[in-house]
């Protein structure tokens, strides 16, 4: 395999809806954008529907006032990013943008649109009291998008200092999911590549079935093979291979380490060839303690 590119965003796109969540997401959207000298682009979207019993002249006089409404939500929205930043905010390249459209695709639009190479979203935001593990805008663009998703929730164990998000990091373990499918490739090529950055150990997994258990040590040998291929030798490596259901022994595995980070991969469906989210990606995902990063293959 050719030498692999370093992971490195230039644009960061965080997508808010003025939720607790959000300014979490924000925290660490900030802090990458300034680690990586990206620029920031911040998001909102909230599509309104028109009744469809309205007349002209309702539709007119109530789109004037929305259109006077949207251009006072950006001003709520540089208020509110710049709270949240706090001091980092006068350090960034920040642009915010508000448009009326449903938010999975404004996310995933506006990541085209604006050349985003991260899309940082938070979870149980407004609705998200109707999922039981994770916000449904949030899980949809992590399905669908063809650039990485990160993905941070409340209450869970943070690698920035959320009171302070310009102190220095604490990234230190990257758990990295390996299947050995092409997403693989890209999370053992961008947990390396942040790992190197960041001074943090990668600690690879491969769970194999327990009916599969006679191919741990092909399993072990593949895992081996595979770090050689990417720029694991720049980065402290400690892979691991587990026997068992892949999604719990993962989650067992960000808990024995206490890890920071999660990365996990997406697939590429056969037919329409972009990026979905498998099983076991979905339910770590849902339920991991710590903040997790969706890459698609290629990434």
């Amino acid at each position: 395999m050719a030498e692999e590119k370093s992971y490195n965003p230039s644009t960061v796109l965080c997508a808010v809806d003025f939720s607790e969540e959000s300014r979490l997401a924000l925290k660490y959207a900030g802090t990458g954008a300034t680690l990586y000298g990206a620029k920031l682009v911040v998001l909102h979207a909230q599509r309104f529907e028109l009744p469809a019993y309205f007349t002209p002249d309702q539709i007119e006089t109530l789109t004037k006032e929305l259109d006077s409404a949207r251009a006072g939500a950006e001003d709520s929205l540089r208020q509110y990013s710049r709270a949240a930043l706090g001091p980092l905010a006068d350090s960034l390249s920040i642009s915010y943008m508000v448009v009326d459209q449903h938010p999975v695709d404004a996310i995933l639009e506006t990541t085209g649109r604006v050349s985003a190479s991260l899309v940082v979203l938070g979870t149980h935001g407004r609705g998200g009291a109707k999922r039981l593990w994770l916000g449904s805008v949030a899980e949809n663009v992590a399905t669908h998008s063809e650039v990485p998703v990160f993905v941070v929730r409340q209450k869970q164990h943070d690698f920035i200092d959320v009171a302070n998000p310009g102190s220095s990091l604490r990234l230190r373990t990257i758990i990295a999911p390996v299947d050995f499918s092409e997403a693989s490739r890209a999370v053992l090529r961008v947990s390396a590549s942040i790992a190197e950055r960041f001074q943090a150990k990668v600690v690879p997994v491969c769970v194999v079935r327990q009916d599969a258990a006679s191919d741990l040590r092909s399993s072990e040998a593949m895992l081996k093979e595979w770090l050689g291929q990417v720029n694991a030798a720049r980065c402290i490596v400690e892979p691991v291979t587990r026997v068992g259901h892949a999604a719990e022994q993962i989650m067992a595995l960000i808990n024995e380490t206490k890890a920071d980070l999660a990365v996990l991969g997406a697939e590429n469906s056969r037919s329409a060839g972009h990026p979905l989210l498998g099983r076991t990606t979905k339910l770590v995902l849902r339920q991991a303690p710590v903040p997790v990063l969706v890459v698609p293959p290629g990434t």
